[in-house]
């Protein structure tokens, strides 16, 4: 009977990485630069044609505003002000393409993926026990059909942020988190960005730089267009911005509601387009 110490499985763990006799690829290579060359050079191009796949199909398949596209970001643009931000042409108003919800979901589907949220059952246990949440940061991990962690990707909401909805910031999280991670396994960082919180500058182009091609016609009873824009209720976004600034500024719900009282005698699902405007620019001020 052999020793213990020249049995071939002992032989072939002393060798080093790289190092197989045989140019097979060697047991438990410590990194991707200790495959041998030719396992490497293959690898390498079977990844790149595979992505040029994928590129393509998405390519193909995902279909603009639906699975993807760009958002209007800066609020002051006259077409946002009159509720039309779809005709606005100024390229530096819109966000870069980002992927959505829908988009993410067809992804990871052809990929064979699954979208699974380690730590969301700490909120439940939480919520259960009535602990009180002021942020919700959510992990989303892509696994393989063998369970197998191949992405992740993480988002962070502050409840205030959502109007204190806490429903509404763990589905915006889980949704977030999923999106990153589905960027990240597919290597998609230079086609979609994952947020459009920090796409533009500071300085947002005043309106005055908006193309001149929107009119202000009168309708066919003689009203003028911009006072028919007067009386349009407030945009959900516009609510949402409302409540995001009021939070950053440490606002509490009673604090705003007595402010846009105090300025219009209204609270904030009353007010109109143009009001909700003038407040944003008020408390952003």
């Amino acid at each position: 009977m052999l020793k213990l110490s020249e049995t071939d499985t002992l032989k072939r763990f002393a060798i080093p990485p790289g190092d197989s006799p045989s140019g097979s690829i060697s047991v438990f290579p410590s990194s991707p630069l200790d495959f041998p060359a030719e396992t490497f050079v293959n690898s390498l191009n079977r990844r790149e044609q595979n992505r040029k796949t994928l590129l393509k199909w998405i390519q193909d398949n995902l279909q603009p505003r639906i699975h993807y596209g760009r958002v209007h970001l800066d609020e002051w643009c006259k077409y946002a002000r009159a509720g039309i931000p779809d005709r606005c042409s100024n390229f530096s108003h819109w966000s870069r393409p980002m992927l959505f919800k829908g988009g993410a979901e067809l992804i990871i589907n052809v990929l064979g993926l699954t979208a699974c949220y380690p730590n969301l059952y700490q909120y439940e246990l939480a919520c259960v026990h009535k602990q009180e949440i002021s942020r919700v940061i959510l992990k989303c991990e892509l696994k393989a059909n063998n369970g197998t962690v191949v992405a992740e990707g993480s988002s962070a909401r502050n409840i205030r942020d959502e109007g204190s909805n806490l429903n509404k910031a763990i589905k915006m999280a889980a949704k977030s988190a999923m999106i990153d991670a589905t960027i990240q396994v597919s290597g998609l960082t230079g086609v979609f960005i994952k947020t459009h919180q920090h796409t533009l500058k500071n300085n947002l182009p005043d309106i005055a730089n908006c193309p001149d091609n929107l009119t202000l016609q009168r309708n066919r009873n003689g009203n003028d267009f911009s006072k028919i824009q007067q009386d349009k209720p407030i945009t959900s976004r516009q609510k949402d911005l409302i409540q995001r600034i009021a939070g950053r500024k440490g606002m509490i719900t009673e604090n705003l509601k007595r402010l846009i009282h105090d300025r219009f005698n209204k609270t904030l699902d009353n007010l109109t387009r143009v009001e909700a405007s003038k407040f944003i620019q008020h408390i952003n001020g």
